[in-house]
């Protein structure tokens, strides 16, 4: 009997911690192949906070049994209102992970919440048989929920035990070969979550963007881009590689895998299959300044110089440069606990993490653009992807500002590269690609913690748009074009690919280059 109090308790826990938990008990591990840090004190505050929950409620249920059904219908019913309305919100949680733009709004969601706290205790007000009918298979959910602990402490426990190698986050060859300022270039600047639709098509009125209007209409346009994928961490392999991707994972040592449509079959990823090393191949030097993906540890190989920022920022306060103590006590400030402990040191918001990303990443991608020494160029910048962080009225940072916001200051970073691009002297024979890797995600953001604001809804009509950027800008073309028919985003490998091969140098060369299929 108390084996099985156990295990309720622990199905409480579980259904408490998921959110935060799943992540680190996914079989990609990608929550270690994001992250530049070791993550053991998170992993193992969550093992401490699952088993201290399951230790306080099943104490509870013991409790509650000792009562009696007749004296805790009242305390059963909140119980299994809680269960059911979580079970509501993790199911959505998932849907918005793995199908953003097809899952219930924010309102059908807060409706459905309270018919079910409606739904639980009208039963509980109409008859007790069938009330106790109903807990009982709501405990029994919870027990067999539960059993998931079995498995979960230990994963939990062997990521808070495990030290991986120190990663490096930034590196540079001294050996680069000097090259003549007239050599050709290639700058590849690439803009997370930039909408084709946002910036061009269906621009907001007070959203001006004067650096993406003007390299619009001195370069080709590509209007109706088909995007490679929905997620970053899968399509920039994908563009890398020039391979469909139907997904990725990790080792534990953060070491990347792919697997390929056409094949199905998990396996490595191969740096030497990549454009960088067809660009060394062709006597490229190359470089990445780039976010959230670990360039440097999976390019390694094929780069002369690489920096990387991945800042990450965990809910509920937790973060891999605190304690495991600390970490654990994140959940409970604000219950009780912190009246004892003593008040805490305010937490950074997502805002403020994403500008420390974006200030970091930029002059790094700067500094790469201005040194000539690497001719084929990467960079990836944070912008305009969510959470807003920038007021586009103000010109500052604000942790109330909207992806809108962020377009402003997309723009603005443009013409800051665009700057350290003209003032270097191999400026006139530099190739220039703005590209995005998706487009701004509504359904994600919709139904994300981070709030989503009128003028987003306005601006999007609550609809998705799934066209990314691409903007190819060749030496010497002050004129434009625009390119309506279908471009596959994975053919931009395929692009750089001829670029490096000196069989694309005009808009014209462009126009009668067969998109390969």
């Amino acid at each position: 009997m108390k084996v099985r109090l156990f295990f309720e308790g622990a199905g409480i826990a579980i259904l408490a911690f998921i959110a935060a938990v799943w992540v680190f008990l996914l079989p990609d591990h990608l929550v270690i192949y994001h992250n530049p840090r070791p993550l053991s004190t998170i992993a193992g505050a969550l093992a401490l906070d699952l088993f201290f929950v399951t230790i306080l409620f099943f104490a509870v249920f013991i409790f509650l049994d000792h009562l009696g059904p007749a004296k805790t219908r009242i305390a059963w019913a909140a119980i299994a209102a809680w269960v059911l309305t979580r079970l509501v919100n993790i199911t959505i949680f998932f849907l918005n992970y793995y199908d953003a733009e097809n899952v219930p709004g924010r309102k059908q969601k807060s409706l459905l919440q309270f018919a079910i706290f409606g739904g639980v205790f009208l039963l509980w007000w109409l008859g007790r048989e069938k009330f106790q009918a109903f807990v009982r298979a709501v405990r029994m959910g919870l027990a067999l929920t539960g059993c998931c602990i079995v498995w979960m402490l230990p994963q939990l426990s062997v990521l808070a035990l495990h030290t991986p190698a120190k990663e490096i986050s930034t590196f540079t060859n001294p050996n680069i070969t000097a090259v003549p300022p007239s050599s050709e270039r290639i700058v590849w600047i690439l803009f997370d979550e930039l909408s084709y639709d946002q910036v061009f098509d269906h621009r907001q009125p007070d959203v001006l963007l004067p650096h993406f209007d003007q390299l619009r209409d001195e370069s080709v346009a590509f209007a109706n881009v088909q995007p490679a994928g929905y997620f970053t961490d899968i399509i920039v392999p994908s563009l890398f590689l020039g391979r469909e991707l139907k997904g990725i994972r990790s080792s534990i040592e953060g070491d990347l895998y792919v697997r390929p449509a056409q094949t199905k079959h998990w396996e490595p990823f191969n740096p030497y299959a990549t454009v960088f090393y067809d660009a060394q191949q062709s006597g490229w030097s190359t470089g990445v300044a780039g976010w959230f993906n670990p360039y440097c540890r999976i390019l390694s190989g094929v780069l002369d110089s690489c920096y990387w920022e991945s800042i990450n920022p965990f809910e509920h306060g937790l973060s891999d440069q605190k304690s495991t103590l600390a970490n654990a006590m994140s959940f409970f400030k604000g219950v009780g606990i912190s009246r004892i402990t003593g008040p805490a040191s305010a937490e950074r918001s997502a805002a403020e993490v994403h500008a420390q990303e974006y200030n970091n990443v930029l002059p790094a991608a700067t500094a790469l653009i201005r040194n000539d020494a690497i001719r084929f160029a990467f960079v990836h910048l944070p912008v305009p992807h969510p959470p807003g962080m920038y007021d586009r009225h103000t010109h500052t940072f604000s942790k109330r500002g909207t992806y809108l916001d962020n377009l402003v200051l997309a723009d603005q970073a443009l013409g800051t590269l665009l700057d350290a691009l003209a003032r270097t002297a191999d400026a006139s024979h530099t190739v220039l690609i703005v590209s995005s890797d998706h487009s701004w995600r509504v359904g994600m953001w919709k139904m994300n913690n981070v709030a989503w604001t009128d003028e987003e809804e306005h601006a999007t009509g609550g609809k998705f748009d799934s066209r990314p950027v691409l903007l190819v800008h060749f030496p010497g073309e002050n004129h434009g074009e625009t390119r309506q028919r279908p471009f596959p985003e994975i053919r931009e490998r395929a692009l750089i690919d001829a670029l490096l091969q000196g069989k694309l140098r005009s808009q014209s060369d462009l126009d009668q280059w067969p998109v390969p299929k």
